[in-house]
């Protein structure tokens, strides 16, 4: 699960980075095709985890700022508390995370076998190992 959630996270914030917020419900797709069961579960730990991570780095490069747009924030919306402000920016992320790994989840059946029969083609190494596993 582990390994899902680092490649999840990695590849959500990068899409993040490269091509924009919506994008990173890619790696909610990555979390949720890596597994076959709770896809919806890591793609939401995933992409939630990758904007969390956007907003740390927001307070360990400008504490004092973000901190002062947290409460400005929190005061636009009725006086929330600035903790509350952050879990609702990372809600979204979260919810298009379920979405992706759900997607994932159920595209995998289809994805799966041509995956292998590619890599195979790519590294007929795979097929002797696998035989040589078998015959044992």
């Amino acid at each position: 699960m582990t390994l899902r959630l680092l490649l999840g996270t990695v590849t959500a914030l990068a899409f993040h980075l490269m091509f924009g917020w919506a994008w990173s419900v890619a790696g909610g797709i990555v979390a949720g095709f890596l597994g076959r069961k709770r896809g919806w579960l890591a793609g939401g730990i995933a992409v939630g985890l990758s904007w969390g991570l956007f907003l740390a780095h927001a307070f360990i490069v400008a504490s004092a700022p973000t901190q002062r747009l947290l409460d400005i924030i929190g005061g636009l919306f009725g006086g929330i508390p600035s903790i509350l402000v952050l879990v609702i920016t990372v809600l979204p992320g979260v919810l298009l995370g379920i979405a992706g790994g759900a997607l994932g989840t159920s595209i995998n059946p289809w994805i799966a076998p041509l995956l292998s029969k590619s890599m195979l083609h790519f590294f007929p190494r795979l097929l002797d190992s696998q035989n040589s596993k078998k015959g044992s």
